[in-house]
């Protein structure tokens, strides 16, 4: 197994197609089939499921997935330790943050970037928390932050705060216009309401407490889409539960309210997560700790609302 059957290999992978990749890396298709083949051979295993319509991984083509963009990156951060190793950190460094917090903290880690990192290429993927997840694990993502707080196997995690998700109603709604501040869960669920599906941690968060009271939760509509959840309240189709930063500027806007849930437990775990397989560049090093600060920073200066640090 050599760097160049990893590369190739990886390529098919992303693009689920031996000629796409073949285009893509200017090698003839046949060359890129023959380094699948000798990979294949050498592992004793079918790597690929062949369609009509490209190439799909199988459960041993995805394990070696996972180790090839671990190695691959290993060797990128061997190459920029050595040639840069008596200079500030530098090198690109991949950072992936959940919708809910992407605006909140991919601005904050941008600015200090720029002003403290000139050398570092800061690259932010948004996506979903479970995404990242993976993206973490086989090597994509250098850091992200995962709503988890006991680590998975493959992951390093460390648990920074919990954030408290709010009930979020219309401007219009009879709670806004009775100016309530507060709400209980029961009273929250006689209205309509949207929410993710099941498997988000914000529904979690929601379904646990309704379990501890033993109320029904059925809402009228599963959305995975912090935008559409937000459009939803705002044109007073249904309300829904959210972190109260996601919602400061609508708010301020005077389109939603922001109402304090009164039940036992209504907190979701936020922490920074690496991968433990994967070797640790200077650069991904120095993003890591900066950011750690910016988010207790976020938290102390009350930007991030509704958080309580755990560090």
């Amino acid at each position: 197994m050599d760097m160049r059957q990893l590369k190739y290999f990886l390529k098919v992978a992303d693009l689920g197609s031996i000629s796409k990749a073949s285009d893509h890396l200017h090698v003839a298709q046949s060359a890129v089939s023959m380094q699948i083949a000798g990979l294949e051979q050498e592992l004793g295993s079918q790597i690929f499921l062949r369609r009509s319509t490209g190439v799909e991984l199988t459960e041993p083509g995805r394990l070696l997935y996972r180790h090839a963009r671990l190695i691959l990156r290993q060797v990128e951060i061997a190459h920029e330790d050595v040639a840069k190793a008596s200079d500030e950190p530098a090198g690109t460094v991949t950072l992936g943050l959940p919708s809910a917090v992407v605006e909140i903290v991919g601005m904050a880690m941008i600015q200090a970037c720029k002003e403290k990192l000139p050398k570092v290429q800061l690259q932010i993927i948004e996506g979903l928390s479970v995404l990242l997840g993976e993206f973490t694990l086989n090597g994509r993502l250098d850091i992200s932050i995962l709503f988890i707080d006991h680590a998975q196997r493959g992951l390093e995690i460390l648990p920074i705060l919990d954030e408290e998700l709010f009930y979020v109603c219309s401007a219009k709604s009879d709670f806004a216009l009775e100016g309530r501040k507060g709400i209980t869960l029961s009273e929250a669920l006689q209205t309509p309401i949207v929410a993710p599906a099941v498997g988000n941690s914000m529904r979690a968060v929601v379904d646990a407490a309704c379990a501890i009271e033993q109320l029904r939760f059925e809402p009228v509509a599963e959305i995975d889409s912090l935008m559409l959840l937000k459009a939803c309240v705002v044109q007073d189709i249904a309300a829904t539960f959210l972190p109260s930063s996601v919602a400061v500027k609508e708010e301020a806007a005077g389109d939603l309210s922001v109402l304090k849930v009164r039940t036992e437990s209504f907190t979701r775990p936020v922490s920074i997560c690496t991968s433990s397989l994967s070797a640790t560049s200077s650069a991904s090093e120095a993003v890591y700790q900066m950011l750690k600060n910016v988010t207790v920073n976020l938290v102390r200066t009350g930007v991030w609302q509704g958080a309580r640090l755990r560090v």
